[in-house]
């Protein structure tokens, strides 16, 4: 994750960074105090930096990456970052889980970006465990013979609905 670069105590107010500021002060009203008190810090930063863009790309950069290593921990998987290399000849390109054990981020992919595939990829493991319990189900009752069937009438099914 990038860094913000150093600045200055404190930049010139561009109108750039008044409107930040503004909507950080509207953002306030009524939040609780331990969200007031991150708003304060932010407008901090962005008074310190000048370029609110930047401050908030990299604010929202390490609440997702947080966001994804809790998400990643409540499925029981550790996270690993492919190399450049892997990115560049196309071989990861996404985010690629191995369950139950790991997941494999892009190379200088975006957290936000991460934690979306993420979710996404938590979803179709839902799902294919959904199907599975399902038709295994249908197994045990002795209404199932063919698989590739079934699948064809569950998916019929869904469509439906």
């Amino acid at each position: 994750m990038e860094q913000l670069p150093t600045a200055p105590t404190t930049a010139p107010e561009t109108p750039a960074v008044s409107r930040a500021l503004a909507n950080i002060e509207a953002a306030k009203e009524g939040a609780d105090e331990a969200v007031a008190d991150f708003l304060d810090s932010l407008a901090d930063l962005v008074r310190e930096h000048g370029d609110p863009d930047a401050v908030f790309d990299s604010v929202q950069d390490q609440l997702s990456c947080e966001q994804l290593r809790v998400t990643a921990a409540a499925h029981g998987l550790r996270l690993y970052s492919s190399t450049e290399a892997s990115v560049d000849d196309g071989t990861v390109t996404e985010v690629v889980a191995f369950w139950p054990n790991f997941a494999i981020l892009p190379h200088g992919q975006r957290p936000a970006d991460s934690l979306a595939q993420l979710r996404a990829r938590i979803a179709e493991r839902a799902e294919e465990q959904r199907l599975s319990q399902a038709f295994q189900a249908k197994v045990a009752s002795g209404h199932v013979g063919d698989v590739g069937q079934w699948f064809a009438w569950m998916r019929e099914r869904e469509a439906a609905q």
